[in-house]
């Protein structure tokens, strides 16, 4: 792909540059947001357990982006972008900060908010409609290394990470450290390839052909991991995009599905339910017991630790399988009504939108990604897969902010 010539926003957009200063903090933040897109996929891979000074080697990699981010948000603090949604988020920030006074660890903290500094990031720093696809595409191609390694070691046998008892069915993480990481960023190459066709227009059908080839491969990924809750992400993403923006790929999509699910019912049966009984207790690994038992925890709780939480960084004393619910426990009622009120506003801010395959493509990543919040301790708390997510959100609000909408931001490719 080509890269596009810059662009800039029109007269008087919020963006726009007005001095030399601001425009060097302005570059120097959207290299190291370059720098995330290409190595943020790759820095999952493999050493996932290894560890600097006790913190996870993953970890360190996501957290120093948003490390590096802070000084050129701070030296462009005029830059940023502050409006009602902004202002929501920092209010959780501010809470989240709070809670070291009751008991948060601080690592666990930064875990929690710092993947909101790419958000700010994407806003402040994508300045143009070139750097918006620039960027896009450069989040694209640093998947591309996972994706061929997954699918070697998958093919080869190489990366089984636990064969099932109950069903011999055989789970790969491929790359990566385990199932779950590798089915979450399976499906956000889903998500991004999505938002690249969004903003390109393949006019070479070899780079179109290329690209979805990938995707496949990635949807082969996900399907090797057994994940079950990304697989759910997966499914409700696709079906409520397509529904949006194309009804007739939406139903051919449907038959196919139908008649892989009737074909391959039997493996289909085995990686949903756990045992020989079928109950919807068994089929999600025990996550009614585990809702109803941190339920009645929370209510056996004092006053206190019902609206402050008991801190972040106890979660290992609970199983959650539920990051609303762990919010709850951890950050008390007042926390998980701060971050809801996030996600809620986002939601209608979305769907209000006046261009319909914007607001569909965005909806249908926010519902998949709140779902399985609901199933899993999936994004939340996942620091890398949070920074994709909030990455996403702003580039949402840097598409909505274009002049002239979505069919003259495209180029050829």
């Amino acid at each position: 792909m080509s890269r596009p010539n810059p662009e800039s926003y029109s007269e008087g957009s919020s963006l726009e540059v007005t001095t030399a200063s601001q425009q060097a903090v302005l570059e120097t933040g959207f290299i190291v947001l370059i720098v995330f897109a290409i190595i943020k996929p790759i820095s999952l891979m493999g050493g996932a357990n290894l560890s600097v000074a006790l913190v996870e080697l993953t970890d360190v990699m996501g957290l120093s982006v948003s490390y590096l981010l802070i000084l050129p948000l701070f030296a462009g603090i005029k830059q940023v972008k502050v409006d009602l949604f902004s202002i929501f988020i920092l209010v959780f920030i501010f809470y989240v900060l709070e809670s070291i006074f009751w008991g948060s660890e601080i690592r666990k903290v930064g875990k929690v908010i710092l993947p909101f500094i790419v958000f700010f990031s994407v806003r402040t720093f994508i300045t143009q409609k070139g750097h918006t696809r620039l960027f896009i595409a450069f989040l694209v191609v640093g998947f591309l290394i996972p994706i061929v390694f997954s699918t070697y070691n998958i093919v080869l046998g190489r990366s089984i990470y636990v064969v099932e008892w109950h069903n011999k069915l055989a789970r790969y993480s491929g790359s990566f450290s385990g199932p779950h990481t590798l089915s979450y960023i399976m499906l956000f190459f889903s998500f991004l390839y999505c938002i690249l066709n969004h903003v390109y227009r393949f006019k070479k059908s070899f780079n179109r052909y290329l690209i979805v080839i990938f995707l496949l491969l990635s949807v082969f990924c996900l399907y090797k991991s057994g994940t079950r809750t990304a697989m759910i992400g997966f499914i409700l993403f696709w079906f409520i995009y397509l529904w949006g923006t194309n009804k007739k790929e939406f139903f051919v999509v449907l038959v196919i599905s139908a008649l892989t699910a009737i074909i391959f019912s039997g493996h289909i049966y085995s990686i949903i339910f756990k045992k020989e009984e079928i109950d919807f207790n068994t089929a999600t690994s025990g996550r009614v017991t585990l809702i109803e038992n941190n339920i009645d925890l929370f209510f056996q709780s004092n006053l206190t630790q019902q609206l402050f939480g008991r801190g972040l960084g106890h979660e290992h004393q609970f199983l959650f399988h539920n990051d609303y619910i762990a919010l709850l426990l951890s950050l008390g009622v007042i926390g998980l009504l701060l971050y809801l009120i996030i996600l809620f506003y986002l939601f209608f801010d979305i769907f209000l939108y006046n261009d319909k395959k914007t607001k569909y493509l965005f909806g249908a990543i926010l519902i998949s990604v709140a779902a399985m919040n609901f199933g899993s301790n999936a994004v939340i708390f996942r620091v890398e897969l949070s920074q994709y997510f909030w990455c996403i959100i702003g580039l949402f609000y840097v598409i909505k902010e274009y002049k002239n909408g979505r069919n003259s931001n495209q180029i050829d490719a």
